[in-house]
């Protein structure tokens, strides 16, 4: 009987995005509360301890204008400064944190929050950390569109630090050849194109809860500044009160966009799962055609055409 060739090399399909946003919502509800106290109480204290000392800050400053009104910022305080500086520290952590949390629940690993923490704060990966972030930064810097294409590009360090432990330029590298496979040459099949709506719809996500949230609080506030402004009188006057109720809104707001950046982790991992899966399947593939090729089929007898 004539072996027959072996089919050209065909990689499996990748995970329709639907079904990613699907599994990555279900993952998120299955594995929530292992996950998101840990997360989401420290960010949420930080974030109102912040809006407490703006509100703070805002109270004597509407308090100093009318004894000083040509040095408004002589009552600005560094404090708010600093809180935010160690916020912005803190929720990079925390948000790593989870994403590796995430990638342990997808591999069958226990979920061990305390592991997740000690993982994030080793200084290899802080390190990396800060080279993601720094090159994100530098992307949104250079007139935002190319924080398009960085962003989602770089989304995977994450999972290759935990997954693979690769760090520092080499987590970017692998990242970078990974949200890069598209054999298929189809835009909607593209990792780039994947990560990116995946964020996009988070922020969508992020924000219509944020208005959700803070709405109850800040319409009270508008509806004052309204009534004073059409009676003519002083709108600063008594608006610190409504500032400090502004403190709740924060603190719910920080806990909702935890919960929506849990669900984001989620379709990052699976997505790094997918792709990471249908590559390596491709290049094995390919190298035991490499190591082993196809014997050629024999020649016919003499007298008979070829097939």
């Amino acid at each position: 009987m004539t072996e027959m060739p072996a089919p050209p090399l065909q990689p499996t399909g990748p995970m329709p995005f639907r079904l990613l946003l699907d599994e990555a919502m279900r993952h998120a509800r299955r594995h929530f509360r292992a996950i998101f106290p840990s997360v989401a109480i420290p960010v949420a204290i930080l974030a109102s301890t912040i809006q407490a000392a703006q509100a703070r800050w805002f109270s004597r400053l509407t308090g100093g204008l009318a004894q000083s009104p040509q040095n408004p910022l002589a009552f600005w305080s560094p404090e708010i400064l600093a809180l935010t500086l160690v916020y912005s520290v803190v929720l990079i952590v925390a948000y790593f944190t989870m994403q590796v949390a995430a990638l342990d629940a997808l591999a069958g690993r226990p979920v061990d929050m305390a592991r997740a923490w000690r993982f994030t704060v080793r200084p290899r990966a802080l390190g990396t950390i800060l080279l993601w972030y720094a090159a994100t930064v530098a992307s949104l810097i250079c007139c935002l569109l190319p924080v398009l294409y960085v962003a989602p590009l770089l989304s995977f360090v994450p999972p290759v630090m935990v997954e693979e432990g690769r760090f520092g330029f080499q987590a970017l590298s692998r990242s970078a050849e990974l949200t890069r496979f598209n054999p298929g040459r189809r835009l909607l099949d593209h990792p780039l194109v994947k990560v990116l709506v995946l964020l996009l719809v988070g922020m969508l996500i992020t924000y219509l809860l944020g208005l959700i949230v803070s709405l109850p609080f800040a319409i009270p506030m508008w509806v004052d500044m309204f009534r004073k402004a059409f009676a003519g009188g002083d709108v600063m006057q008594g608006m610190s009160k409504w500032i400090w109720l502004q403190v709740p809104a924060q603190l719910l707001n920080a806990l909702a966009s935890t919960a929506v950046y849990l669900y984001v982790c989620f379709g990052i991992a699976l997505l790094f799962n997918d792709t990471r899966g249908r590559k390596e399947g491709t290049d094995l593939r390919a190298s035991i055609e490499a190591l082993f090729p196809a014997p050629s089929p024999p020649s016919p007898p003499p007298g008979e055409p070829a097939p």
